[in-house]
């Protein structure tokens, strides 16, 4: 009999809303939730390690949004703003209290949105990799850069990233990089009032220091947290050290701490 890799997730749907939502999740509500939400053309698959990482201690979710990994897809690619009030929604329909909320590259951006237009619904939010650098605004900009750190990610993210890339197919990629491209996280952060962490990896040509650094200005209440040697896809190439380095910012975030995290 073959051994599940991640036997402590269970797969269920929820309805975000109108939208179909897939989860990953360990189901615990006796562990503080954290909430992992993928960036553009990905799924929850590449966030498996990390979310095995974090359940020793951790109630966790890991979302499909619509039209990702096995959900379901509407008629249209969602905006960013859209996809930030479904991450809500899902967090409503799985009865969730005070989570902390963590997306990777675009999965930032909706995250932001989502802290942002429900303050009160989260304890904490962390931002790995964000996106989008006004420097490199551009398909070709970050098509380079996402060239460059393909060099720089072992081959098996690198096989996990191309089969999400192509599950969700061109055409729908390049519409919702579109929306990635015209959403401006350096002013949706400012009303972001809980609790933040930006995290990159220090070889992560997408999420560069300078653009990370600016985010945490921006922020009322963020931290920079960089994990040596790490690509973009950080959570997949180390997730026992980015879960390790994580941690005092997400005991910061459970009810009576008082809020904070690492220099």
């Amino acid at each position: 009999m073959r051994r599940r890799r991640h036997p402590e997730l269970e797969r269920r749907r929820v309805v975000a809303g109108t939208h179909p939502v897939d989860v990953r999740g360990t189901f615990d509500p006796a562990r503080p939730p954290v909430v992992l939400v993928h960036g553009v053309g990905m799924s929850s698959h590449y966030f498996l390690r990390f979310a095995g990482a974090l359940a020793a201690t951790h109630d966790v979710y890991a979302l499909d949004l619509p039209g990702y990994g096995t959900a379901p897809r509407p008629s249209r690619p969602l905006t960013v703003p859209e996809l930030g009030h479904v991450v809500a929604e899902a967090v409503g329909a799985l009865g969730l209290a005070d989570p902390v909320v963590v997306g990777h590259s675009m999965g930032c951006q909706v995250v932001v949105d989502a802290v942002k237009d429900h303050p009160g619904l989260w304890a904490g939010y962390v931002l790995v990799g964000p996106t989008v650098d006004p420097s490199a605004r551009s398909l070709l900009g970050q098509g380079w850069r996402l060239l460059r750190d393909s060099l720089r990610e072992p081959a098996r993210t690198n096989a996990v990233v191309v089969l999400d890339y192509l599950r969700m197919g061109p055409i729908r990629y390049l519409r919702t990089a579109r929306y990635m491209l015209r959403d401006r996280i350096e002013h949706d952060i400012r009303g972001c009032t809980p609790p933040g962490l930006v995290v990159r990896g220090s070889r992560d040509p997408i999420a560069q220091r300078d653009w990370a650094r600016s985010l945490v200005r921006a922020a009322p209440d963020a931290r920079l947290l960089e994990i040596p040697g790490a690509p973009h896809n950080v959570q997949h190439t180390d997730p026992q050290e980015l879960a390790a380095a994580c941690a005092p910012f997400f005991d910061t975030c459970r009810p009576g701490s008082r809020p904070g995290g690492p220099e």
